[in-house]
C-alpha cells in the first residue's frame, strides 16, 4: 500500500547538484512518503544522470521515486512510477509499457477528467491555490478539491500552492496525501520543513497518529 501524505516535488532549477540532492536528501532523512522528480528544462541525458543519483538517494531512505512526464526515464532508471498530466501519454499505453506493479500518477484539473482515471494509483488533484511552480494551471480552490476527492475512486493528493500555513484550509477534504514544491526546496531548514508539515497534516487529518 503507497502512502501519498507528504509528496515532495522537486526541480533542481538554478541550484547546484549538490545543493539540490542535499535538499532532498534533508526531506527524505525527514521521512516524506514520496518525491517526484520533475524536470522540464534538462536534456534527456542530463535527466537521467539526474535521476540515477536520486534515485540512489530515495532507495537509501526506502522511499518511492516518481519521474514526471518521462516514461522513458522513469523505465531507464527504474523508478517506482511515473506521474503524467492530460497532454501526456495515455494513460492506458502508460500502465501497458510500465506494467502493474509501478505507480501511475495522473494530473486532474477538473471534475470530467475522472471519466478517464482506470490504471492510475493516485490522481494528483489541483491547484489548490495560485502557484509560481506551474502559472499556466486552473486553480480549483478547497471547493473544487472537495468536490473532486468526494467523487474520486482513487487516492486524492492535493496539489497547488500548499504550505504549513494553508493545509488547515483543507480539513475535512477526503485526501490522502499533499503535494508541495516550495514549502521545502525554498526553505531556509528543509528538514525542519519536512518535518513540521508532517506534523501538521497528521495533526489536521489523522488526529496525530
Amino acid at each position: 500500500m503507497n502512502s501519498f501524505k507528504i509528496y515532495l516535488v522537486a526541480s533542481k532549477g538554478a541550484k547546484s547538484e549538490v545543493e539540490f540532492l542535499n535538499i532532498l536528501e534533508a526531506s527524505l532523512k525527514a521521512r516524506i512518503d514520496i518525491l517526484q522528480l520533475r524536470e522540464k528544462d534538462l536534456s534527456t541525458l542530463e535527466f537521467y544522470n539526474l535521476a540515477l543519483k536520486v534515485k540512489v538517494l530515495c532507495e537509501k531512505y526506502n522511499t518511492p521515486l516518481v519521474i514526471n512526464d518521462r516514461i522513458d526515464i522513469a523505465m531507464g532508471v527504474n523508478a517506482q512510477g511515473v506521474h503524467i498530466g492530460q497532454k501526456d501519454m495515455p494513460l492506458k499505453r502508460a500502465r501497458e509499457l510500465l506494467g502493474e506493479d509501478k505507480i501511475i500518477g495522473l494530473t486532474i484539473n477538473h471534475k470530467s477528467e475522472l471519466d478517464n482515471i482506470q490504471g492510475a494509483t493516485y490522481l494528483g488533484v489541483g491547484a489548490v491555490f495560485a502557484t509560481p511552480s506551474k502559472q499556466d494551471c486552473t486553480v480549483l480552490g478547497v471547493e473544487g478539491l472537495r468536490e473532486i476527492a468526494n467523487l474520486s475512486t482513487l487516492p486524492v493528493v492535493a496539489i497547488g500552492g500548499i504550505s504549513e500555513s494553508n493545509l488547515n484550509m483543507l480539513q475535512g477534504c477526503d485526501i490522502q496525501g499533499v503535494a508541495v514544491v516550495r514549502a521545502i526546496m525554498q526553505a531556509k531548514d528543509p528538514y525542519m520543513a519536512s518535518v513540521n508539515l508532517r506534523n501538521t497534516y497528521n495533526d489536521i487529518f489523522l488526529g496525530n497518529t
